[in-house]
């Protein structure tokens, strides 16, 4: 992608955040299938490849997505690495001038499927990575061999999308598992040139991750450390306000900053199915798409009451966007970061 469309794109994510009158980023959990069994995830459970939507499909979705205002889809999963598909459905994507961002666990992708996401016009590549340790990452994800196998992705990535304007990402959920590892995995990051984005563990039915008051120390000594990196030279794709609340999160729970799921983001399932986020039943599917009902004030209002009985969560891809409509600092923040991460 040339240097003017990725103009474009930053003059339609500003101006949207401005405003706050269009949905600006989908997450597409574009498979549930996945080649991993990770202790704090159950989605490969309703894994089906038969409901999965076909390219022409995901074609029609998001040429109605785009004329709503969305610039911005991250592709999960699942593990995305399943579809088959992959690399042509991104290229669609990114052929009608939307930014695409792949996840993937980084056991699940070839060399081959880089390359072609590479050549596809994909800029961006999020590497999941917990821990710097081989057995618990094996250990979280159910797989003996998982932790070799990200770490030549993570290498992989680094060596193919190591040309100008790449953002690469490693997405470490934080936990009780890693809580001291943090700055490590921060440090790694930077050599191995990449960012990295601290995402607070949300309840995943396994006490062994969740935290307690025995805690908290531990848990104020890496985050005072990712805050005190925050003021000088860093690689953490997080805002300092999202820093600060994941710290309260993991300690309180409950429902840290104000959400605007179903107005500035959605999200869709492999079937198709349109959410204001993963919480919710879909709004609409495949079949069902209109312009009119997701423009009217009556879902904008039927909206706003749905995210404010949410019992909450602190994804980042919910959160920054949210944070940089509604919190100034934030908002350069993350500006900022964005520039850094595409020189």
């Amino acid at each position: 992608m040339n240097r003017l469309a990725t103009m474009v794109q930053s003059l339609a994510l500003l101006k949207g955040v401005i405003l706050k009158n269009r949905p600006l980023y989908v997450h597409y959990g574009i498979t549930h299938r996945c080649n991993l069994r990770c202790r704090m995830c159950s989605l490969y459970r309703q894994g089906d490849a038969r409901r999965e939507l076909c390219a022409q499909e995901i074609s029609r979705l998001f040429d109605f997505l785009k004329s709503l205002g969305v610039v911005y889809v991250s592709i999960g999963g699942g593990e995305p690495g399943m579809r088959e598909d992959l690399t042509s459905v991104c290229g669609m994507l990114v052929r009608k001038g939307l930014r695409v961002r792949v996840l993937t666990n980084g056991t699940a992708l070839s060399g081959e499927t880089l390359q072609g996401l590479s050549a596809a016009g994909v800029r961006e590549v999020s590497v999941s990575l917990d821990s710097l340790d081989r057995g618990k990452v094996d250990a979280v994800c159910g797989v003996a061999g998982s932790f070799e196998k990200i770490m030549e992705t993570v290498t992989s990535v680094a060596s193919i999308f190591s040309r100008d304007g790449r953002l690469l990402l490693l997405n470490t959920v934080v936990s009780a598992l890693n809580i001291d590892e943090l700055p490590r995995l921060h440090d790694f990051a930077v050599r191995q040139g990449y960012f990295i984005s601290y995402v607070p563990l949300e309840g995943c039915g396994d006490k062994r991750f969740d935290f307690c008051a025995q805690d908290h120390e531990a848990l104020d000594r890496s985050y005072d450390r990712l805050l005190a990196l925050k003021r000088g030279r860093n690689r953490i794709f997080n805002s300092s306000r999202f820093l600060e609340l994941s710290r309260q999160y993991l300690k309180t729970g409950g429902k840290p900053f104000a959400c605007d799921a179903g107005r500035l983001y959605f999200s869709v399932g492999p079937e198709g199915g349109v959410s204001l986020c993963h919480h919710f039943k879909p709004v609409m599917d495949i079949a069902t798409l209109d312009r009119r009902t997701l423009a009217s004030r009556a879902f904008r209002e039927s909206s706003r009451r749905l995210a404010s009985q949410c019992p909450g969560c602190l994804r980042p891809c919910w959160a920054e966007i949210s944070l940089s409509a509604h919190h100034l600092p934030s908002f350069f923040e993350m500006a900022r970061l964005f520039r850094e991460a595409r020189r």
